[in-house]
């Protein structure tokens, strides 16, 4: 019983390691596409920019908020 449980939190430790790699580790995009960028106040106006030079491609804006 007490080896099943050890095997058990050992999984589950090494489930949320990956989870957390997935979601937290480094980034990467395919080749020919831009590197990821965070969003804030002070490059707000830098993406703006560039949101309106590609005026002749498709464009997708996609607000999420948690409420």
């Amino acid at each position: 019983m007490r080896k099943r449980l050890a095997i058990l939190g050992v999984v589950t430790i090494l489930g949320l390691l990956a989870l957390a790699w997935h979601f937290y580790g480094g980034a990467r995009v395919p080749r020919g596409q831009h590197s990821l960028v965070f969003v804030t106040a002070n490059n707000f106006d830098q993406l703006r920019a560039a949101f309106n030079a590609s005026s002749s491609d498709v464009r997708i804006v996609l607000l999420l908020s948690p409420t």
